[in-house]
């Protein structure tokens, strides 16, 4: 068996133990609200179609974008954890 073969084993063995124990997986959180901020940004015409004079989106270059998601999806993160905690 490969290293790789092992990791994944491994991961795999660890989802299904949160799964069991109902704990939330806090970065496939974070990935999927990202994931989801980053389609709804490049989706909204105002930020795809506009362009400064230079020609680049007004929100920036897509680096800049998926930098906003990434932010924002941790922001979510932190208010869930933080909901989670209390509630």
């Amino acid at each position: 068996m490969t290293v790789i073969e092992k990791q994944y084993m491994e991961t795999v063995i660890r989802m299904g133990r949160r799964l069991q124990s109902g704990e939330i997986d806090w970065e496939q959180r974070r990935y999927e609200i990202a994931k989801d901020c980053m389609a709804a940004m490049l989706g909204n015409p105002a930020i795809v179609d506009e362009v400064t004079e230079d020609g680049e989106p007004v929100w920036g270059a897509p680096v800049a974008i998926a930098k906003t998601a990434a932010t924002l999806a941790t922001l979510l993160v932190e208010e869930l954890k933080g909901e989670n905690n209390n509630g």
